[in-house]
Parts: structure tokens; C-alpha cells; sequence
């Protein structure tokens, strides 16, 4: 049964390809840099930055043209760091997201640059408080983000792209929205910084552009 799967999968994978749909399928790790916005002030507390891993298997589909649609899976560690009398904690939330993009890109000679902008569903995958467990155990198991990001991708003479990436995500609906020592709304916000590495599909090798603007026949000098 799980051979039938296996190559069920493959043959899938492969009718894209050939229908010129599946552009490409990659993976993408790095680093996090977020933190959460209370809007009470009765706390004392002051949010600080906090540093997570990130990782991500992506998929990119239509070639030929300047934009591309891109779907990922992400993993994604936040939380934040609170200052309480002078004493720092660290309450953490870790998500898996499902992340779909518009990507525009334009080609240099040696290189592309992009740019990513698009929604992303985030599934609260599991926390830990080291102060105020009310909250942070209350937030909302599912909630929205939106996310743009910039990246940079060298040609090769393979299949094989190496690209990097940096991205800026914030919450659209808030993580927790309730009531504790009055109303308390938290939203997230992070930086991404990301490598990766790409399988492109059915694309021919690009070389760089050769001037022969003084006429030279082909091998002359």
C-alpha cells in the first residue's frame, strides 16, 4: 500500500512537470527574529526580541513568465522575551504555517532578484510561559499573517539554485484576543532570514551574456 502511494505521488509530481505547471521544489532554513505587542500597560512588562529557528519545503508553480505563485510548508519558532522588574523571561510559540506568495521576479545577467508578498495560515503548534501562562496558554490554535519578503538567486549550470531570502511577517488577526486583568489583544511580528536550495524543472542552463558588440566571429579576439 505504501508503494502504491509512493508512486502515486511520483506520477502526480510528474503530469505537473509536464504540464509546464510545477515550476519548481525547495527547502529554505534559518533564523527568526520576533516578538509580541500587548496593548495593556498594566503589566509593568516590556517585550523584547527573541531569536527562533525557521524552516521551510516550498513549492513554485507557472514558468515562462515574470510571476510565479509560491506555496511552503514552515515551521517557524517566535515568542517573545519579557522584561518584568528587571528580570527577563522567555515565553515561546511555535507554528507551523501553510504560506502562499506572489512572486515577481526580474533577471540580471549573473543573478535574479525577487519579490514575495502573500498570507499565511499559522497552526499554534506548542507553547511554553515562563510568565503569564494565562495568555500564552490562550491564544488562538489558528490565525492569520500576512508576509513580504525580498530574495536573490545565482544562476547555475544545474537543476540546482541556491537562493537567499529575508522576510517581514505580522499578525492580521491577533494571537490572543481576551480578557485577563482587562482586555488584552497580542499580535506577533518577526524578521526571517533564510538559504536555501531549489530544484528547477525542464529549464535550460543559463550561461552569462557575452558582449560581441565589436563583431567578433565566434572564438575570435
Amino acid at each position: 500500500m505504501k508503494k502504491i502511494g509512493i508512486i502515486i505521488v511520483f506520477v502526480f509530481i510528474n503530469s505537473l512537470i509536464r504540464a509546464q505547471f510545477l515550476y519548481s521544489l525547495g527547502i529554505a532554513a534559518g533564523v527568526s527574529y520576533g516578538k509580541e505587542t500587548w496593548t495593556a500597560e498594566q503589566y509593568q512588562t516590556k517585550e523584547k526580541y527573541l531569536l527562533g529557528p525557521n524552516g521551510a519545503v516550498l513549492a513554485e508553480f507557472f514558468r515562462g513568465t515574470a510571476f510565479n505563485w509560491r506555496a511552503e510548508i514552515m515551521y517557524n519558532g517566535l515568542g517573545t522575551k519579557e522584561a518584568v522588574s528587571g528580570e527577563n523571561y522567555t515565553n515561546t510559540t511555535n507554528y507551523i504555517s501553510l504560506n502562499n506568495y506572489l512572486k515577481y521576479t526580474y533577471e540580471f545577467v549573473y543573478f535574479k532578484v525577487y519579490g514575495l508578498v502573500g498570507p499565511r495560515v499559522e497552526y499554534l503548534l506548542n507553547r511554553k510561559a515562563a510568565v503569564y501562562p494565562d495568555v500564552i496558554n490562550g491564544m488562538s490554535p489558528l490565525h492569520l499573517s500576512a508576509a513580504g519578503g525580498v530574495g536573490f538567486e545565482l544562476y547555475s549550470y544545474s537543476h540546482i539554485k541556491p537562493f537567499a531570502e529575508a522576510f517581514y511577517n505580522r499578525d492580521i488577526s491577533p494571537s490572543f484576543n481576551g480578557n485577563f486583568q482587562g482586555t488584552t489583544i497580542v499580535s506577533q511580528h518577526d524578521f526571517e532570514f533564510r538559504l536555501g536550495l531549489k530544484y528547477v524543472f525542464n529549464e535550460k542552463n543559463k550561461c552569462p551574456k557575452v558582449d560581441n558588440s565589436a563583431g567578433q566571429p565566434p572564438g575570435g579576439f
